[in-house]
């Protein structure tokens, strides 16, 4: 007698030889390849009939016992003992002849057209770089070598062990931590901590809780709850803007920052048609509806940043959130704590940046020995 597996994923799936897909408006789709088989913890792998499916799936295998081919984190449903489930999140696969999930992920080469996008519910380790244009996405990502103008998003933590060479396009987020050899041209956003082994250039950071830059920050805007630590050296003189902003829910800001950017796209836009009914008042009936939808999500986007300062409540201890320098501090550097602002315009070295009556005061060592 024969038994028929019926798997629910592709038995023969490989990922070396993957093809773009037609979407559904005839293009073509370079950049998301479906390079694993995503299951989910209890998910259905396989199950046997006793008859051949009358579908014509290639998925199904004749066989002559009813033993399933069980492999790592699979287990047998304790309720029918014809079905086979996934016992842990992970992508799916043979390995020697048994259905095996696998919960890391290892991308042994770039991020790129032969691979598309990565989209993973377990851990990845990309062994090459993450290449302009393409996001990976896992519970923890690890990548070797340099993460480009890419999005990289966490839901635990980020480890960029090569660094990160940004180009005004990546975005790398984690919902714990992110770890960085250096950062340039970067956005960044960590609800923990950040550290970044080298320097941090050019970039935006927002730390949930703290950011710590044990070379320079020189450029761009840092933006932690409560404490950010600069080892060498902070600022880059007078004709390089380099803001700090602690006292404030880092997360609540960067979403403020999404948003204000999105009202001035809008703004733009709103422009831009305004614009062209006045030169063509021909095209009223094209550009008149258009006005009033942007007009309509502008005021929508606008009630939403009303609504999202009004609840961004400082730090209850603003006197906690510190900024250290054991190194140098150039002048330009402008520092927020709460409602108090400074701006450095002369060298410092060896201090530390605090809240103290609604004001920023200036301490000598940075860090106190005392005790």
């Amino acid at each position: 007698m024969s038994y028929y597996l019926v798997h629910h994923f592709d038995p023969d799936f490989d990922y070396e030889n993957l093809l773009p897909r037609e979407r559904v408006d005839g293009n073509v789709d370079y950049y998301n390849l479906g390079y694993v088989q995503n299951v989910r913890e209890g998910e259905l792998l396989a199950e046997w009939r006793e008859e051949k499916p009358e579908d014509t799936t290639p998925w199904v295998f004749e066989c002559a016992s009813r033993d399933f081919p069980s492999g790592e984190n699979t287990r047998i449903d304790p309720n029918d003992g014809n079905r086979l489930l996934a016992s842990a999140n992970g992508y799916v696969f043979y390995l020697d002849g048994y259905i095996t999930i696998k919960k890391t992920l290892n991308v042994r080469r770039d991020i790129d057209f032969h691979t598309g996008n990565i989209f993973f519910l377990g851990n990845v380790i990309v062994h090459g770089s993450v290449r302009t244009g393409f996001s990976v996405r896992g519970v923890n990502v690890m990548a070797r070598d340099v993460i480009e103008g890419a999005k990289v998003h966490a839901s635990d933590s980020v480890l960029a062990e090569a660094g990160i060479k940004g180009a005004h396009k990546a975005l790398v987020r984690a919902e714990g931590n992110i770890r960085a050899a250096f950062a340039e041209n970067t956005q960044i956003l960590a609800g923990k901590s950040t550290l970044i082994d080298g320097s941090l250039m050019h970039s935006e950071v927002f730390a949930g809780k703290q950011l710590v830059v044990k070379d320079m920050l020189v450029g761009g805007r840092a933006i932690s709850s409560r404490y950010i630590y600069v080892e060498g050296q902070l600022g880059g003189g007078l004709s390089t803007e380099t803001t700090l902003i602690l006292g404030y829910d880092a997360v609540l800001m960067y979403k403020a920052h999404l948003l204000g950017e999105h009202i001035r796209e809008l703004n733009a836009r709103l422009e831009e048609y305004t614009l062209a009914l006045r030169h063509h008042s021909t095209l009223k009936d094209e550009f008149e509806p258009k006005i009033l939808r942007t007009e309509k999500k502008l005021g929508a986007c606008r009630h939403k940043m009303r609504e999202l300062w009004d609840g961004m409540e400082k730090v209850q201890d603003l006197e906690s959130c510190r900024v250290v320098v054991p190194g140098a501090v150039r002048p330009g550097v402008e520092i927020t704590i709460g409602e108090a602002r400074l701006k450095v315009t002369d060298y410092l070295e060896n201090v530390c940046f605090r809240y103290q009556d609604y004001d920023i005061v200036v301490d000598s060592p940075a860090v106190s020995h005392e005790g």
